[in-house]
């Protein structure tokens, strides 16, 4: 459902919810018409108006926090309760070695092996904390609500301002909330684990012995020849990623755990001039251009990733994990990344969820004529360092 228009049913069907929130009971009458919209409404108005105010909260709450309405760019990267549970306590499996040998190769007649001999499985746990708290309010004029529930088109209109309201400052704080677990993990990787926070620019050179700086790697005589390459070393490490290895995370002293991302876990965000660029260039040649493309099917296309008179940059305090002891620690000064190229990143690496929604209202106002429907909400964003995660950048090249 768009929350700038309703169908009559749809309008018939929040009504209905609203009686049934109010009274206990479902109407008397099913709404058909405008007319049994009125009679129901009239006959819910008779009730009192305070019950009416209780129930409409509790009806938008569940609308407006089942609604799918955050920004569609990051949705793939938001969890469920479900999900996200498996994620805030995780249990990882470590490799042991094999058996020195095959029991069966050197047995002799006379001779029998133990069965019994034990092989415990090495396993650790790592447990994801922190949550962002948020609340919000929206008054609601007797006016408006005497009126909206004697009419239908009224009722639509009402419904849907109030949720558009909502749901674009919802919109944004969780866009600020993600952004910021995606900040965190690239200025943490960029600081402390450099082997998977990649210089394309430094790349490039040692591959082709080509100097290019970030101000002229998209020039016109650069343009084609760097994207294409760009492309093909982005795809590249999408396939290794998805090999099993401890490559492409953090990994605790001693606790070296194997990952892989496949196609269906493998999250792509790139900058948009980046993706316009291979995308431009894979639409100008005929000779592979399916393969300089793959890389952007299905990216997640960054106008910005902090601050969009800063598009392409990155500064924070991260937190991050220690390897030495499997802690979070915290940098003591800000990590500045520049010039970012994209993130390549296993789905469980970081995300967001939305926990704990409840809402309530106020006592009328007879002064105001108004009462006031609160909302209360916990985000709770994570990044799990010991997933694959890889930062490209274009940095200073050292020959």
């Amino acid at each position: 459902m768009s929350v700038n228009t309703m169908t009559f049913e749809q309008s018939a069907a929040y009504l209905t919810a609203l009686y049934k929130e109010a009274t206990g009971q479902f109407p008397s009458i099913q709404i058909a018409n405008t007319a049994d919209f009125t009679t129901v409404g009239t006959t819910l108005l008779q009730g009192g108006v305070d019950p009416i105010i209780g129930a409409l909260g509790q009806v938008l709450d569940r609308t407006i926090f089942s609604m799918r309405v955050y920004n569609k760019k990051f949705e793939e990267i938001t969890a469920d309760e479900i999900r996200f549970g498996a994620i805030t306590r995780k249990i990882n499996f470590l490799d042991n070695d094999l058996d020195a040998q095959d029991d069966r190769l050197s047995l002799t007649d006379g001779q029998s092996v133990d069965p019994y001999v034990v092989k415990k499985p090495k396993v650790y746990c790592m447990n994801y904390y922190g949550a962002e708290v948020h609340q919000d309010s929206i008054t609601i004029f007797r006016d408006q609500l005497d009126s909206a529930l004697k009419d239908a088109n009224e009722f639509s209109r009402f419904l849907a301002g109030v949720m558009t309201n909502i749901d674009n400052k919802h919109k944004q704080v969780e866009e600020a909330d993600i952004r910021g677990a995606i900040i965190n993990f690239i200025t943490a990787k960029y600081a402390h684990d450099s082997a998977n926070a990649i210089n394309v620019l430094q790349a490039y050179y040692d591959e082709t012995g080509v100097t290019l700086t970030p101000a002229n790697m998209f020039a016109p005589a650069n343009y084609v020849e760097f994207t294409r390459w760009l492309a093909a070393y982005m795809q590249t490490l999408v396939d290794k990623m998805s090999e099993r290895s401890i490559k492409y995370h953090m990994n605790i002293t001693g606790k070296e755990v194997m990952r892989f991302t496949d196609g269906a876990n493998l999250k792509k965000f790139i900058s948009d001039k980046v993706l316009n660029n291979i995308t431009a260039v894979a639409q100008s040649v005929t000779y592979n251009a399916d393969k300089i493309s793959n890389i952007a099917a299905d990216a997640t296309k960054m106008t910005f990733w902090q601050n969009i008179e800063d598009p392409y940059s990155a500064k924070a305090t991260p937190a991050y994990l220690d390897v030495s002891n499997g802690q979070i620690a915290e940098d003591t000064t800000a990590v500045n990344v520049e010039n970012i190229i994209g993130i390549l990143f296993d789905r469980d690496a970081l995300g967001l969820v939305k926990r704990s929604t409840w809402s309530g209202a106020t006592p009328f106002n007879p002064r105001g004529g108004y009462y006031n429907i609160y909302y209360h909400w916990t985000n709770t964003v994570w990044n799990s360092f010991d997933e694959n995660f890889v930062l490209l950048y274009a940095g200073t090249v050292t020959p």
